[in-house]
């Protein structure tokens, strides 16, 4: 906690006690701390993802204040945090007492459960309703569930300064909760302004600038937010997605390793973003290596659709190493993709390109339609065509073509893609038709070498060293998946 002088006297109230019960820890030995005390321990390591650590928190805790309501309010809310709504609801019910953070509570559960009027009842009962504390902490579940309308109404019920900090807190929460990032900013600086050595308002700020896609100003902030907090493992990771997304991979591993260490990031989620970054940088053999061990964790993730993209993102990195030798795995890979998610299109689209090089050309066919068909968009087809190229199925590639030009006939680079297909189905008059429609056409000297290689060399030969010429042209004409 090396920056801890620079905190609020809050702040630095909390890393105080955080150090004392981490060197009591340390020594074996235990420290005494009130009930509310430990609950806030308890969340200051569930909000960095540490609930190892908060149970252990909670567990002393109990046996030293046992059934205290503080500490079982702190504990449900652990649990939701983890999606246990089952193991909250239960800790709740033991509850008692009937105070306004208990009913609160309760509240959230009902909404967990999908009983919006029930909750609204159990809010009825509190005591002091429209009190500052608590339109705050409703407003805020409220926003954590997103029923944003709701959150609003609760706060119309108190005249808020615009400077107030709890104010502009709950605003900045129901603002990035709207999509209205711009706008949080605004207000994340006020926060800032009032407390500059807040590692959650830097971090918060950080959060809306990387949706805005100014991965700069991201950095600058997480870096003013680990100023504060140097352990702060959520910083870490937004750091290194933001260096990703400016193709600086090693910048982004360095940072990913730290959230690991600060429990913000599992091990396997950081190899899936260095597979990522890997495949864009087309180093497949590092990017299957990544893949590969997060294929190896035990439950790598309970989301299925990422967990789906891991498989397929390995098949890809398979296609691009050893095509031929890994057929057979690409096949294995896809079909669990599949299993995972129905909608994953890589999949269908790899599948397809493995049977086609087996010479199983209706299988092919067969499956990037079924593909279409779960996800029938020009989007679709489009990428449908790219891979219809890449297996020498130019007819059924200019038809996938003709369903994006049904679709959406204004597509990007739709016609410079006609032109392609044309070309490779040896039809000039076609891709001279369609050239002229292009927003970047060929000039008449590439449309003779065209004609000149296609004239000059056998079928399968030509299509190879015409792929080869075109590649220069740039993405629109470029046939490569």
């Amino acid at each position: 906690m090396s920056h801890k002088k620079l905190q609020s006297d809050r702040d630095r109230k909390m890393l105080e006690m955080v150090e004392n019960y981490e060197r009591a820890k340390a020594e074996n030995r235990h420290i005494y701390l009130d009930a509310e005390d430990f609950a806030d321990l308890a969340e200051w390591y569930a909000r960095r993802n540490n609930f190892a650590e908060a149970d252990e928190v909670m567990r002393h805790a109990l046996d030293l204040h046992p059934g205290n309501t503080s500490l079982l309010v702190e504990q449900a809310y652990e649990y939701l945090d983890r999606k246990n709504r089952d193991k909250a609801w239960e800790i709740a019910g033991g509850i008692d007492e009937n105070r306004d953070d208990v009913i609160i509570l309760r509240a959230r559960l009902l909404l967990e459960y999908e009983r919006p009027d029930d909750a609204d009842l159990e809010l009825d009962m509190l005591e002091n309703k429209y009190s500052p504390s608590n339109i705050i902490d409703v407003a805020y579940m409220y926003i954590d569930m997103y029923y944003l309308d709701k959150a609003q109404e609760w706060l119309e019920h108190w005249h808020w300064s615009p400077d107030d900090v709890d104010y502009c807190s709950a605003m900045v929460d129901m603002l990035v909760c709207k999509g209205e990032y711009e706008q949080a900013v605004v207000y994340y600086n006020k926060l800032i302004d009032a407390n500059p050595y807040s590692p959650m308002y830097w971090y918060g700020l950080a959060r809306c600038h990387f949706w805005l896609h100014q991965y700069d100003k991201t950095i600058d902030a997480c870096d003013y937010a680990l100023i504060s907090d140097d352990e702060f493992g959520d910083a870490y990771m937004l750091k290194g997605y933001s260096y990703s997304m400016l193709h600086n991979g090693q910048k982004a591993q360095e940072n990913y390793e730290k959230a690991t260490k600060y429990n913000s990031m599992a091990p396997e989620f950081m190899h899936i973003l260095m597979g990522i970054n890997k495949m864009e940088s087309y180093e497949w053999a590092e990017a299957y290596e990544h893949l590969n061990k997060v294929m190896h964790y035990e439950n790598h993730s309970d989301d299925p659709a990422l967990c789906s993209s891991v498989y397929s993102d390995a098949a890809l990195c398979l296609k691009f190493l050893d095509m031929e030798k890994g057929q057979e795995l690409i096949i294995q890979y896809c079909d669990e993709a599949i299993r995972l998610n129905k909608c994953n299109l890589d999949a269908y689209l790899l599948k397809g390109l493995v049977y086609a090089h087996q010479g199983k050309e209706e299988q092919c066919v067969s499956i990037w339609k079924h593909a279409a068909e779960l996800l029938p968009e020009a989007d679709t087809w489009m990428v449908i065509s790219y891979y219809g190229i890449e297996a020498g199925l130019f007819d059924f590639s200019l038809e996938a073509l003709k369903k994006v030009q049904e679709y959406d006939p204004s597509y990007p680079d739709l016609n410079e893609r006609l032109t392609l297909a044309y070309i490779l189905l040896r039809d000039i008059d076609q891709a001279i038709c369609y050239n002229q429609r292009s927003q970047n056409p060929l000039s008449q000297s590439t449309m003779d070498e065209i004609r000149r290689v296609l004239k000059e060399n056998d079928k399968g030969n030509s299509i190879q060293i015409l792929k080869d010429y075109l590649k220069s042209l740039g993405e629109p004409y470029n046939p490569t998946v």
